[in-house]
């Protein structure tokens, strides 16, 4: 089984802005949005490194913001944090292999970007079950 790398969910708080979300986290990323036209899914790369952008607002008929968003909450959130409503899950990832991490702060970039865009978010590391 392999990992896929650089992956991180973030649970957006309520009062975030899903409007553009592709566009406006490759743009302040410094990437390029390699998949236009999708409000849930898209491409970011960075040079030929591609990332995966998916935002899950509940409104898919397969969704897993309820599950993912309970989880995340019992197990990383803080007590303020659960008082709070949130309404997404943005989920990055890499989209193939970096043996030599080469992509390594892109990916940062696109998670501070996450903070940055949507502030008051909770990233977390489901492959390890860590907050970022």
């Amino acid at each position: 089984m392999g990992v896929t790398p650089y992956l991180a969910h973030a649970l957006l708080p309520a009062e975030s802005e899903l409007t553009d979300v592709m566009a406006r986290i490759a743009t302040q990323a410094g990437g390029v949005l390699a998949t236009p036209g999708s409000a849930t899914a898209a491409k970011v790369r960075f040079g030929s490194y591609p990332f995966f952008v998916a935002l899950d607002d509940g409104s898919l008929p397969l969704t897993e913001l309820p599950e993912t968003r309970a989880h995340i909450l019992e197990t990383i959130a803080t007590d303020a944090e659960r008082e709070c409503d949130y309404v997404a899950v943005l989920t990055i990832g890499g989209g193939k292999s970096d043996p030599d991490m080469d992509h390594f702060n892109d990916s940062v970039l696109l998670m501070e970007t996450i903070e940055i865009l949507f502030p008051g978010a909770i990233l977390f590391d489901p492959q390890s079950g860590d907050r970022i």
